[in-house]
Order: C-alpha cells, then sequence, then structure tokens
C-alpha cells in the first residue's frame, strides 16, 4: 500500500487529544499564539457578546488572528517540502478558525495548495473528519479522493448539544423568521430567570433548537430519541461524547444511550478544550455522531475485496489512538496541541 503524502492541519477545536492526534500524524495549530500549557487561554473563544456590538465584530478579529497563525503554519508545511495540505476546521458558527483557514490557504497558494474543509459542525464532529483525513492518507487516496470523502461525511455529521443556559452557542442559534425582538427578549429573559437549557444540533453549519427545559434528564432523553430518528432513517450510528468536566452531566447523557432501540458504536469520549468549553459552558454535553455508512465510506471504493477490508476501520477517540503511519509534515517549530 503507498501511503499519500499530503499533510492534515486542524486546530484545538477538534477537542482529539495530543496523543491521538500525533499518532494521526496531523498538525494541530495553536491559534492562540501561547504556550502549549493547559491553562492557556484562546483570544478565539466566544466571548460574552452584547446586543449593541453584535457578533461580527468579534468574529472578524478572530478570523484575522487564525488567518495569521494557520498562514504560518501552511508556510511552515511547504518549508519542509509538503505541497498539498486538507486543513480540518470546526463550522463558522462554533468557530473562526474556519473563515481564517480560507483566507490563510489563499495566501499560501503560490507555495503550496491547501483545501479548507468545513466539517459544518465542531467538537469531536470536527474530530471525526480529522480521524477519517488520516484514514484515507493511510490508505494512500489522492488529496482530491480524501477532501470528496471528507465533505461527503461532513454532510451527515451532526453535533447534538445540551449548553449551559445562556452559553454562546445557544445564543448564536437558528431565528425563527417571524421571531420578532421582543419575542427574543422576552425569550432571553425567561431562559436567565429560570435556568431553562435547550438541545441544539449542529449541522451544515447551522444551529437549531430542538427542545427546551429546566430538566437536563429530559433533554438528554430527547437527544437519545433524536439518534434514534436519525438511525431510522439513516441506519447505524458512530457517535463520541463529549464532556466539559461535569461527571453528573456526562452520566446524566450516557443513561439514555444504553439501549437497543438503535444500533450504534461509541468512538469515546472526548473533553472539551478551551475554545469548545467556552462555547458550551460548564456542565454541557454533547454527542457527535454520524451514520456508519458515511464514516466507514472510503472514496472511490468499487466494491472489492481490498476495498471492502479497508472500511469500518474506527478507533477509540479515548486513547491514543488513530492509524499509526509516519507523519513527515510534522515540524518542531508549528505549535502543536497541548494534552487536553
Amino acid at each position: 500500500m503507498t501511503e499519500s503524502n499530503f499533510a492534515i492541519v486542524c486546530d484545538e477545536g477538534c477537542d482529539l487529544s495530543a496523543a491521538f492526534l500525533e499518532r494521526a500524524g496531523a498538525v494541530c495549530a495553536r491559534l492562540d499564539g501561547g504556550d502549549s500549557g493547559a491553562g492557556a487561554s484562546s483570544s478565539l473563544a466566544p466571548a460574552p457578546v452584547s446586543a449593541a456590538e453584535g457578533v461580527g465584530a468579534v468574529a472578524v478579529a478572530g478570523s484575522d488572528h487564525a488567518a495569521g497563525a494557520l498562514e504560518e503554519c501552511y508556510r511552515g508545511l511547504a518549508a519542509r517540502g509538503v505541497t498539498e495540505v486538507v486543513s480540518v476546521h470546526s463550522a463558522a458558527c462554533f468557530s473562526p478558525a474556519l473563515e481564517g483557514a480560507r483566507r490563510a490557504a489563499a495566501a499560501c497558494a503560490g507555495d503550496l495548495r491547501v483545501e479548507v474543509v468545513d466539517s459544518g459542525a465542531g467538537s469531536a464532529a470536527t474530530g471525526m473528519l480529522v480521524d477519517r483525513a488520516s484514514y484515507y492518507r493511510h490508505l494512500g487516496l489522492s488529496l482530491d479522493d480524501a477532501v470528496r470523502g471528507l465533505e461527503g461525511l461532513a454532510a451527515h455529521v451532526r453535533l447534538l448539544v445540551v449548553p449551559a443556559s445562556g452559553a454562546p452557542i445557544a445564543r448564536r442559534r437558528t431565528r425563527r423568521a417571524h421571531a420578532g425582538l421582543l419575542s427574543r427578549a422576552t425569550t432571553s429573559l425567561r431562559v436567565r430567570i429560570s435556568g431553562e437549557r435547550g438541545l441544539y444540533v449542529v449541522t451544515r453549519g447551522e444551529v437549531t433548537q430542538l427542545a427546551r427545559s429546566t430538566d437536563l434528564i429530559e433533554l438528554t432523553s430527547r437527544l437519545a430519541h433524536a439518534m434514534s430518528a436519525v438511525a431510522a432513517n439513516e441506519g447505524a450510528l458512530r457517535y463520541a461524547l463529549v464532556e466539559t468536566g461535569d461527571v453528573r452531566s456526562l452520566r446524566a447523557m450516557e443513561k439514555p444511550l444504553d439501549t437497543n432501540e438503535f444500533e450504534a458504536h461509541c468512538l469515546g469520549t472526548v473533553h472539551a478544550g478551551l475554545d469548545v468549553g467556552r462555547a458550551l459552558g460548564t456542565g454541557a454535553v454533547a454527542v457527535a455522531l454520524a451514520p456508519a455508512a458515511a464514516y466507514d465510506h472510503v472514496p472511490g471504493a468499487d466494491g472489492s475485496a481490498e476495498t471492502r477490508g479497508r472500511a469500518g476501520a474506527s478507533v477509540s477517540f479515548s486513547e491514543a489512538a488513530g492509524h499509526e503511519t509516519p507523519a513527515p509534515q510534522r515540524d518542531p517549530a508549528v505549535p502543536t496541541d497541548s494534552a487536553k
């Protein structure tokens, strides 16, 4: 088997551990310009924004910073002889890194080819695409085939999330067309007073509210029902859990998923990093999921015994797993992910 030599770049918003990414041969660019310590702060974290400010100014500032950091990363790879890169990032509704990556790719067009892939979601959902990029490279797929496979998976991957009350991701949810200013203000006030939380789905770059309640158990049960509905329409699932440091909340999510109502395989649990943790809030829980048919699909597979054997190579996100391959593109001078 001949392994492809395109580089894989991501950022900390994929929530995969440093050990996982190292084994997968992915460069996780630090976008905050800080050290690699676990307590390093990130300038890309969604900061609280007033209604008067809007989110636009914050998003533009974060995009500028990300573009500079990623351009430095891409040029560092080019200096080592890398000519092709796939750069995988969370949706713009989750992080300004995506727009920054697109700008950095355009700036580096004369030095190397960079294909930017939008996961359409965030956290472990983006991590799923990073894992598949490593797997496609391990199988020897070309950059074009790998990008086609990642974009196909991005169309099916979802992040089901119960954020903390008032978390930034909840404030960015899709609005109903008829919802006026007074209606939105009333809803916001009720949420702050009651501690009401919502269940949201993030997919294809959109945030949509599915349910609302003050009872976390009820919301996690609705989350499990949503997964069951996806499985009924799209078949068996692959999923990963996301936790933000609250063990009780994680257990509340795990219990309804212990069911034979639908077929699913858990890839493990990841801990939300600083950026995702701030977007979702402390005590948030989430599940990243994709149909097994999309997750295990190999672009260009022709159904032969060889290509059938390629599919289904799911690894554990909870361990230092990955598709062990040489990573000639890793440059010690390029900032990398810190241990979660």
